[in-house]
């Protein structure tokens, strides 16, 4: 299967490939995480759900085999002190971060934004950031916050030390708009859900896989 795509729109066409895998289309989706290289599924056991106390404590060193924790060599100045918590509600509130980053780098548009709080593994969030990158490069942006995020809820750790955060969120019906004032394309409103796995280091947290749910 190709992944690359041809057509005269190649950041409409990105914008869809990445909204079919936040959104598990049931078909597409799946074929599109096995042939170009999506987030692995992380492991279905999960442990029992850590207390939400927004008490900080050590975090510990990374096992091997675990979901990569290495984050960009860019860190975000800008996290806000809660998502900086080695916490579930840490954990939470820098999965809400990473989407308000989201908005700002489609709108703007900007680029980099999201390499800053990613794992350079995580190839979801590596799609996120190409079509900003794409936006930007053909003086594109939406014409309003294309997400949502209706909900975030600490699940446990598949791997000790690799919080599962399950996301809500609404795809907004918006534009994308050309230089000219012209729409290059439209999302329409859909509801999706997710979870993100993340993965701490000295840096703090990152996302490390993104798995998208029916």
């Amino acid at each position: 299967m190709e992944c690359s795509e041809v057509g005269n729109d190649e950041v409409g066409k990105a914008v869809r490939r990445t909204w079919a895998v936040l959104l598990a289309v049931p078909l597409a989706a799946s074929i599109l995480l096995a042939g170009c290289g999506g987030d692995s599924k992380t492991d279905a056991s999960r442990s029992s759900i850590a207390s939400s106390s927004p008490t900080t404590t050590a975090a510990p060193s990374t096992t091997s085999g675990s979901p990569t924790s290495i984050a960009s060599p860019v860190t975000d100045p800008n996290i806000p002190a809660a998502a900086r918590a080695y916490t579930p509600v840490g954990a939470e509130a820098f999965v809400r971060y990473f989407y308000s980053q989201l908005n700002v780098a489609w709108t703007k548009p900007s680029s980099g934004l999201l390499s800053a709080l990613s794992s350079p593994s995580c190839k979801s969030c590596a799609g996120l950031e190409a079509t900003a990158t794409d936006l930007v490069k053909k003086g594109q942006h939406y014409d309003g916050s294309p997400v949502t995020i209706v909900s975030v809820n600490h699940l446990g750790e598949g791997i000790p030390g690799h919080p599962e955060i399950l996301v809500r969120f609404t795809q907004e019906n918006r534009n994308v708009i050309d230089e000219a004032g012209h729409v290059v394309l439209t999302d329409q409103r859909k509801q999706g859900k997710f979870v993100a796995t993340l993965g701490w280091s000295s840096r703090g947290w990152s996302v490390a896989t993104v798995k998208s749910l029916a």
